[in-house]
């Protein structure tokens, strides 16, 4: 049988797992939040400055496909001129 002192030892102890399990999981949230603001504030970084670069090239915007076969075109230029 329990007695009284080991149902209030029983009964502080699973308060202070509690509140350890609470404590456990803000900190865990907190971190989550801190990760998530670092990364949204790096992909916005990014992001402004690859704009910053895209506008400083000069002539009008390509695709991707269109910079490969540019660069394709001046490569075969550049094998062909003698040397």
């Amino acid at each position: 049988m329990t007695t009284n002192e080991d149902v209030r030892l029983f009964d502080t102890t699973a308060a202070t797992q509690d509140s350890r399990g609470d404590n456990t999981r803000s900190s865990q949230e907190q971190e989550e939040r801190r990760i998530l603001m670092a990364w949204k504030s790096m992909s916005s970084t990014l992001h402004r400055h690859s704009l910053c670069e895209d506008s400083a090239a000069p002539g009008p915007a390509q695709s991707f496909l269109a910079q490969q076969r540019q660069s394709t075109l001046t490569r075969r230029v550049l094998r062909l001129q003698p040397r």
